[in-house]
C-alpha cells in the first residue's frame, strides 16, 4: 500500500469525495469550529485521513492570510509536518478496539485538561469509536459534553448504529458516502500524474468499478495493476486481463440466458467457473447489473433496438432481476462464501414459473376456514376483470353471486392451503421478487383463526423469512388475502 501512504489528502482541497469536502470547507471557513466531529461511512473512504487534515488546520501556524481559503494547512510549519509524519505529541491517534474499556478511558478524560506542550489545540482521534463499551462512553460524554477550550475530539466508525444516541447528539455528524467512479478516477489520475505512469482514462474506470466504492480499494488495485504491467502502458485490456475479468460480457449474456430459460443447474455450474477462472465475484455481479440496465433502457425505448437475449425477458422480469442482483451485492460484502448469494439468486428465480403464459397468475383469495365472504367475492371479481386484461387470451369465468357466506365453494382448491400458498406467492412477488422465491420453498402446514404457519426445508429459508423487513411483507400479504390480522410462524422441517 505504497501508493495509499504516499497519496494520502494532505489538505481540504485535496479530498476526492466532493460531499465531504464542501461540508467541511463551509465549517472550517466560518467562525465556530465544532469541538466534536463523528466521521462515519464504509472503509477505505479516507476518514481518519481527514481527521488528521482538520487537525493540521486547527494547529497551523502560518498566518490565516497566507493559508489557502483563510483554513487551509500549509503543510511546511512544524506543527503540519509532524502531524503528518505521526509525530506530534498533542495529536493523538487511539484504536478504540484496543481501548475500548473504561480505564482507558478514564486516563483520556484525566489528560484532556493537561494543556498542550506545543500545539494550539490537543485533539484525540479515535478510530473505531463504536467499540467502546458501554461503560466508557458513558465516561466520555461529560467530557464531551464540556470539554476545556483547548481539546478537540474526532470519532471515526464503520458502524455509527453501535454509537449512543447521547454521544451522535453532541458531535458535528459527517457520512462518508461510497465514492462514485468519477471520485475514485480522479484520485487514480492525482496518483498517475504523480508517479509519471501511462495510463488510459478507460483502464482507470475499469479500476474504479471494481473498487467497490472504496478509495483504499481502488489504490491498492492500481498498484497492482502497475506491478503486473513491468512498464507497459496501462490499457483496458491490460486491466481486464490482468485481473481476469477478460470475456466477462460473454459470461453475463451465457447466464441471462440461462435464467430465461430457468436452467438452475446450468446456471449455477457457470458460477463455478467464473470463481475458477479467479474473476472477481463483485465485479462479475455488478456487470450483470449493468447489462440489465441497458435492458430496461432499451424495452422502454430510451437506447437502441433490444439485444437478442435482451428479448427473451419482459420489462417486469428485468425490473425483477435488478432488484434481485442489486441485493445479491449488497449481501455479497458480508457473505462467508462470496459466490453464494448469487447462487440463492439463480436457484430462487429458476425455480419460478417457467412464464407467465404457461401458468396464470392465481385469482381466488382462500380464507382458512375454505369458506367465502362477499368481502373475498368482491375480491375475485376485481382479479378476475384484472387478470383478463392483462390475458385476454384466458376467458374470466363470471362469479356465482348466489353463493353465500354459508355455502361451500364449490370451485375451490382440492387443498386450500396450497391455493392460498400460490396466493401469498404471487402478491409477495410484486413486493419483493426474492422474498418470493424463499418462499417457494416452503408450504403452509397450518391456518387458523389467529395464526399461519409456514414450514421451511432449509435453516437459511427460515433465518431469511424471519427477518423482520420480510416478515413484515408476508404479513401484510397475508392479511390483504384472508382478511384478517394472522400471525406468521416460521418453524424448520424436521
Amino acid at each position: 500500500m505504497v501508493y495509499y501512504r504516499t497519496y494520502r489528502p494532505q489538505a481540504i482541497g485535496d479530498l476526492d469525495s466532493t460531499g465531504v469536502r464542501e461540508t467541511l470547507t463551509r465549517v472550517l471557513s466560518g467562525k465556530n469550529i465544532p469541538h466534536a466531529f463523528l466521521f462515519t461511512g464504509p472503509k477505505g473512504l479516507g476518514k481518519t485521513s481527514t481527521a488528521r487534515i482538520i487537525a493540521k488546520a486547527v494547529n497551523c501556524t502560518a498566518p490565516i492570510k497566507e493559508r489557502k481559503n483563510g483554513f487551509e494547512p500549509c503543510g511546511t510549519c512544524d506543527q503540519c509536518v509532524s502531524i503528518t509524519n505521526g509525530s506530534n505529541i498533542d495529536v493523538l491517534e487511539i484504536d478504540g478496539a484496543s481501548n475500548r474499556g473504561i480505564d482507558e478511558i478514564r486516563d483520556l478524560r484525566e489528560r484532556v485538561h493537561l494543556s498542550p506542550s506545543q500545539a494550539k489545540k490537543k485533539v484525540y482521534i479515535i478510530d473505531e469509536v463504536h467499540m467502546l463499551t458501554t461503560e466508557a462512553f458513558n465516561a466520555l460524554l461529560k467530557t464531551i459534553e464540556e470539554p476545556p477550550s483547548h481539546v478537540m475530539f474526532i470519532f471515526c466508525t464503520t458502524e455509527p448504529h453501535k454509537v449512543p444516541a447521547t454521544i451522535l447528539s453532541r458531535c458535528f455528524h459527517v457520512v462518508f458516502t461510497s465514492a462514485t467512479d468519477d471520485e475514485i478516477v480522479s484520485s487514480l489520475e492525482r496518483i498517475v500524474k504523480g508517479e509519471k505512469l501511462d495510463a488510459e482514462r478507460p483502464a482507470l474506470a475499469s479500476i474504479a468499478r471494481m473498487a467497490d466504492g472504496g478509495f483504499r480499494d481502488g489504490t491498492k488495485l492500481l498498484e497492482e495493476i502497475v506491478s503486473l504491467a513491468q512498464g507497459k502502458k496501462i490499457t483496458q485490456q491490460l486491466v481486464e486481463e490482468k485481473l481476469h475479468v477478460t470475456g466477462v460480457s460473454n459470461l453475463v449474456l451465457e447466464l441471462l440466458s440461462f435464467l430465461s430459460e430457468r436452467k438452475a443447474k446450468s446456471g449455477l455450474e457457470l458460477i463455478t467457473r467464473v470463481q475458477a477462472q479467479g474473476i472477481n465475484m463483485t465485479y462479475f455481479a455488478q456487470q450483470m447489473v449493468y447489462v440489465l440496465h441497458g435492458f430496461l433502457l432499451q424495452k422502454v425505448g430510451i437506447v437502441g433496438e433490444e439485444s437478442p437475449v435482451g428479448k427473451k425477458f419482459s420489462l417486469e422480469e428485468v425490473q425483477a432481476l435488478l432488484q434481485l442482483f442489486t441485493e445479491a451485492i449488497r449481501q455479497m460484502k458480508y457473505a462467508v462464501i462470496i459466490q453464494l448469494p448469487l447462487e440463492l439468486v439463480i436457484v430462487s428465480w429458476c425455480l419460478e414459473e417457467s412464464s407467465s403464459d404457461e401458468k396464470t397468475a392465481p385469482i381466488l383469495s382462500v380464507q382458512p376456514s375454505g369458506k367465502h365472504t362477499m368481502d373475498t367475492l368482491r375480491k375475485k371479481e376485481q382479479n378476475l376483470k384484472v387478470q383478463s386484461i392483462l390475458h385476454p387470451q384466458v376467458k374470466a369465468e363470471p362469479v356465482k353471486k348466489e353463493q353465500t357466506v354459508d355455502q361451500p365453494d364449490i370451485t375451490a382448491h382440492a387443498n386450500g392451503e396450497d391455493m392460498l400458498m400460490e396466493n401469498i406467492i404471487y402478491k409477495v412477488k410484486q413486493i419483493n421478487a426474492s422474498v418470493a422465491g424463499v418462499l417457494r420453498g416452503c408450504r403452509i402446514i397450518e391456518t387458523n383463526d389467529t395464526e399461519i404457519v409456514f414450514e421451511a426445508a432449509y435453516k437459511f429459508h427460515k433465518e431469511r423469512l424471519e427477518e423482520a423487513k420480510t416478515y413484515a411483507i408476508i404479513e401484510k400479504v397475508v392479511r390483504e388475502i384472508t382478511g384478517k390480522p394472522l400471525r406468521v410462524t416460521v418453524r424448520l422441517k424436521k
